[in-house]
């Protein structure tokens, strides 16, 4: 996965509604700490890739891409213990949606079985990261920003703390948000 972050230093000056200079440090930081964070939580890549070259196992006669959402499948190659060669198109299908190629039942032709018989190239990643993404982002990142310590309030006399995130680190609303992106292999 990368480390790029998922919105900029100008979009949390926005956010925040105060100016930020391009090169903050700590804007930077908080801004990289706020990506990874929502990269966990999804188990996803989000930005786009081209032609990203997969060595996967079959299961049950079906390759399930690592990566969503799928914009396309240039390749398909099965691998015979000594060199790889393209798959026939009219012995699998493609689902974009759930990112699984399937064995098409055909007798003259079985699918290897073995693990790393199956090269996949594809394209994955959204264009733009989504606007929800890109909010949760900035909420976590500016909530960061504005209080390192973490904490919104104190008080002395009886000893009260409010921190300002929940215990994994986003809000109900942050997380509802996310929700619709979660990797749904692992979710």
């Amino acid at each position: 996965m990368t480390d790029t972050p998922l919105a900029t230093v100008e979009q949390l000056g926005a956010f925040l509604q105060q100016p930020l200079a391009g090169d903050d440090p700590s804007a930077t930081l908080y801004l990289s700490i706020a990506s990874g964070m929502v990269r966990d939580f999804l188990q996803r890549e989000l930005t786009a890739v081209a032609d990203d070259v997969v060595v996967l196992d079959p299961i049950n006669g079906c390759l399930l891409l690592p990566e969503l959402p799928i914009t396309a499948v240039s390749l398909v190659e099965t691998f015979d213990g000594s060199a790889w060669s393209t798959a026939d198109p009219a012995t699998y299908t493609v689902s974009l949606h759930t990112g699984i190629i399937t064995a098409l039942p055909r007798l003259d032709s079985p699918w290897p079985y073995g693990p790393g018989t199956w090269r996949v190239t594809y394209s994955h990643g959204f264009a733009a990261v989504p606007d929800s993404i890109v909010g949760v982002v900035l909420g976590v990142a500016a909530r960061a920003y504005t209080s390192p310590a973490g904490v919104d309030s104190e008080r002395i006399g009886g000893y009260n703390v409010k921190y300002s995130m929940e215990a994994d680190g986003f809000t109900g609303i942050e997380k509802r948000a996310l929700a619709r992106y979660v990797n749904p292999r692992v979710a």
